[in-house]
């Protein structure tokens, strides 16, 4: 038995209540790193592939949509912006995408990622966002709370946000690592307070890494368009909760579907005399209006 394994199975029975439910969750997490890895091994990598890094909360999704907007052409022609630049190692993880859809991305191919410098693969291009570690804390936070269920205080959550005890760990470590690197010339350093107070100049700054264009007019436009209150209003197509129900296939603007009645009078005639059989073993149907007459003649 590995010595993973055998961390999974001492950690399931420290839960003392739910052993197996706590089994199972580790055992799902040993398989998502295994689809992550074998994705992450078998990529192969081009020079004008571009990853967006950020440690989590820190301007990812503004420079995905920029970024976008600046390779692509478009503007907000998609259903959630992981349609367009995914979540490289999520996507991998939960099985949504593999090593072989990636290679059928035209180029240039954009990816998210929260993966520190260690696990990034090599040879593409890449923008790392910076951002003051005290207001990712407090945005980490409000996150947890509203997507992760996090019941704790602010307090509590500072602690373990200084301990690194969150997802993609310590935000000094990963802001450390990836600023080691920071004179590589296929690194582009953006700070997230320039985006919020510069953005054009970050636009244009971004553009000139890309080797994309960049007229006022269309710095302007996207700037338009990355502003918060714009983004604000089109928070599905950006809101991670969008990307997990897309992901499992659900189709968004379908739970209100028409409002009408007399719809299930189309069954077909089979259908109509399975129903009608099961409803004339049902006493309490009789006072209601369901005509019976194509099963009982």
């Amino acid at each position: 038995m590995s010595a993973l394994v055998k961390t999974l199975v001492a950690r399931a029975f420290k839960e003392g209540a739910r052993p197996v439910e706590a089994l199972a969750d580790g055992l799902e997490d040993l398989l998502r790193v295994a689809r992550f890895a074998r994705g992450r091994l078998e990529l192969r990598v081009r020079p004008d592939d571009l990853f967006i890094v950020t440690y989590p909360r820190s301007g990812t999704t503004l420079m995905q949509f920029m970024v976008y907007q600046l390779v692509s052409g478009r503007g907000l022609d998609f259903d959630h912006i992981s349609q367009v630049v995914p979540w490289f190692e999520r996507s991998l993880a939960v099985g949504a995408l593999e090593a072989s859809d990636l290679e059928a991305m035209a180029s240039p191919r954009l990816f998210k990622s929260h993966l520190a410098h260690l696990w990034i693969p090599r040879g593409a291009r890449y923008i790392y966002i910076t951002r003051d570690g005290r207001d990712v804390a407090v945005s980490y936070y409000h996150f947890y709370r509203s997507h992760l269920r996090y019941q704790g205080t602010f307090d509590q959550f500072y602690r373990r946000f200084l301990r690194g005890d969150v997802q993609y760990g310590s935000w000094f470590k990963h802001t450390a690592g990836w600023r080691t690197h920071r004179s590589a010339p296929n690194i582009l350093f953006i700070r997230f307070e320039d985006l919020v107070h510069a953005l054009p100049s970050c636009i244009e700054e971004v553009a000139g890494f890309l080797g994309v264009p960049a007229s006022p007019g269309r710095v302007e436009a996207i700037a338009r368009r990355c502003s918060f209150d714009r983004m604000k209003q089109h928070e599905p197509r950006f809101d991670f909760t969008t990307e997990l129900v897309l992901q499992r296939g659900y189709q968004q603007g379908r739970f209100l579907r028409s409002g009408r009645t007399g719809e299930g009078t189309n069954l077909q005639p089979g259908q109509e005399r399975a129903f009608q059989r099961l409803a004339a073993r049902q006493p309490w149907l009789a006072g209601l209006e369901l005509d019976l007459s194509a099963f009982l003649h």
